[in-house]
């Protein structure tokens, strides 16, 4: 009898098992591969589709560091948690003693440390090295707790660029001004010196000329000479409008041909010879005196019309941020730029003046387990590449912008992380934001607030709207929005691709693309056209599972200049993730080679 039991229960075991082989396998043959894929693992120079798989810290070839080097315990130094004591001018002491020595990890024990407790001040921590490690304990409320106790606004001149609590690089740019490849000499627009709205702007030194073109695909750049140049450099390949009606920046923008005269920053841009391509990339190697190879592929072709150049762009590198919980004192009252009955100097707190890090110039840096409570911009990724966003939960009052790549940020890979408030620009982009990834992001919050993608557009000629970044394996969003001025827009240039977006949040707008200000009366263009601000874009797996979306009024594919889509309103598709696929292909391209 008890054989027959076991006979009996093993069978029913192996019937189960087989009928999760079943559903499983069916769940995955619902995963179908769009042709866009196909094409781009038949001949990816032919493709549409952009290889994403160099993003992150060192390409993704390298795990972040588990063992630090170098860890001193900061209890060690005076500095202590649950005090009244401010931390901030010891915890400096300590990272700029470590900073000299060549570098070294701060732990933190569990336990809450404040900072910036003067409210008369703005005290913040510097990373001016590199080599630098803020570890903590962990990042829940039993963890190591940073609390900043005042705010980081500086209302008088470009509050955007007001501080965080962890800022980098201040040593190679300050919080007054952004820094790229300036304007030539002679179209350098006038400067009103007394003006508090002018800000500064910290021009890369121009190290040599292309001298050759190149071609996208290719890593190959043939220079006027490699004197000032060295493998393992950053550096700023540039391009320069050289007619009139703006050459480049109308090739940056395609199909765009003219633009409307509220279009400040791309009518501007030929007139005044404006360097509007500008992209941080990486040396591999010196070939000879007049040859440079670079660490990837370029994602445009080098033209010697547009008079390319190489720029200066030094780095700090293996910075990192980890196991730690990261809140503020901030009250959260929010409304975006001001609520009715806001001053100025209200509307810009709300906006600005709560900030928890920003990695600025940093190359292959890190952010790992770190939790973000009341801030009103968690994160900022300003002229960094190659850096990695892993494990970080967004919490408490809803703010401006969530994570943002800004200005040059180039590679950068933000994955494995969650949202659980609103912010106006959840995952945000703007200037020349090229080739960053978001993968695995969940935002929670979508039966309270819709959540929207964000692009800004660009500043001036000296930028160019984002472009070649991807959104990918995401839930949880409705839209594609655009925030900035109408001066800035359109709000990207090509080529950015939304990969398996799961939607939600439907209020009132079935249109993915909006943009706020074109559609009020001033601009009276219709919500079905707001795609044309986004020129270029990919959509493949974009779906709602509540609605139907609309792109154009359409409901079905759109394939055209303007943009392309598959599997519009259906489910997700093969793979999961379009950039844990290409990794794999390259690894494995890479290995073959070997």
């Amino acid at each position: 009898m008890k054989l027959i039991i076991k006979l009996i229960k093993s069978v029913k075991i192996n019937v189960l098992l087989i009928a999760l082989l079943v559903i499983s396998q069916a769940a995955g043959a619902q995963l179908s591969e769009p042709q866009i894929f196909k094409d781009f693992k038949k001949d990816k120079s032919k493709s549409k589709l952009t290889d994403f798989s160099y993003a992150g810290y060192h390409y993704g070839e390298k795990p972040l560091p588990t063992a630090l080097k170098n860890v001193v315990d900061v209890s060690k130094f005076g500095v202590h948690p649950n005090t009244q004591t401010d931390c901030t001018p010891a915890v400096q002491r300590i990272i700029d003693s470590l900073g000299k020595k060549g570098g070294g990890t701060l732990y933190f024990p569990k336990g809450r440390y404040l900072f910036n407790l003067d409210s008369t001040q703005k005290k913040f921590i510097q990373i001016n090295y590199s080599n630098i490690v803020i570890k903590g304990a962990g990042q829940g409320t039993d963890g190591t707790i940073f609390y900043l106790a005042n705010d980081l606004l500086q209302f008088d001149r470009h509050p955007w660029l007001s501080p965080f609590l962890i800022q980098t690089a201040l040593n190679l740019q300050g919080t007054d001004g952004f820094w790229g490849i300036d304007y030539p000499d002679d179209t350098r627009p006038v400067m009103d010196k007394n003006a508090k709205s002018k800000a500064t702007f910290y021009p890369a030194e121009i190290l040599t000329e292309v001298t050759g073109p190149a071609f996208m695909g290719n890593r190959i750049l043939k220079v006027k000479s490699t004197k000032n140049v060295k493998a393992g450099d950053v550096i700023l390949v540039g391009m320069y409008n050289t007619s009139n009606d703006g050459n480049l920046i109308k090739e940056l923008i395609k199909p765009y041909t003219t633009f409307e005269a509220y279009h400040k920053a791309p009518n501007d841009a030929g007139t005044q010879k404006a360097p509007s391509f500008q992209w941080l990339v990486e040396v591999a190697r010196i070939v000879n005196s007049n040859t440079i190879e670079l660490r990837q592929p370029l994602r445009h072709d080098i033209k010697i019309e547009f008079k390319p150049v190489i720029a200066k762009a030094d780095m700090l590198r293996e910075i990192g941020v980890e196991d730690l919980r990261i809140e503020s004192a901030w009250k959260g009252e929010y409304c975006h730029h001001g609520c009715p009955k806001s001053t100025k100097f209200e509307s810009a707190m709300m906006d600005y003046g709560w900030n928890a890090i920003n990695l600025c110039r940093v190359a292959h840096s890190w952010v790992k387990n770190v939790t973000m409570v009341n801030f009103t911009n968690p994160v900022y990724l300003l002229d960094s590449r190659n850096v990695t966003l892993t494990g970080l939960k967004m919490e408490g009052f809803d703010g401006h912008s969530g994570i943002k790549v800004f200005s040059h940020a180039s590679d950068n890979l933000i994955e494995n992380s969650d949202f659980y408030c609103n912010y106006t620009h959840i995952l945000s982009g703007e200037g020349n934001a090229i080739g960053n990834v978001f993968t695995n992001i969940k935002y929670h919050y979508f039966d309270k607030v819709p959540g929207d993608f964000d692009f800004h557009g660009f500043i001036d000629g000296r930028f160019s709207p984002p472009s070649y970044n991807l959104f990918d394996n995401i839930s949880g969003f409705h839209q594609i929005s655009g925030g900035g001025g109408v001066a800035k827009l359109p709000h990207t240039a090509n080529n950015n691709t939304w990969w398996n977006i799961e939607g939600k949040g439907y209020k009132k707008s079935k249109e993915v693309f909006v943009s706020w200000l074109w559609q009020s009366a001033t601009y009276k263009h219709p919500q079905k056209d707001h795609h044309k601000l986004y020129p270029g874009s990919i959509l493949v797996g974009y779906y709602n599972p509540d609605i139907k979306l609309e792109i154009d009024g359409n409901t079905e594919n759109v394939q055209n200049e303007w943009i392309y889509t598959e599997y519009f309103n259906k489910a997700n598709v093969f793979p999961k993730s379009l950039y844990q696929e290409q990794l794999k292909m390259r690894k494995k391209e890479t290995l073959s080679k070997k």
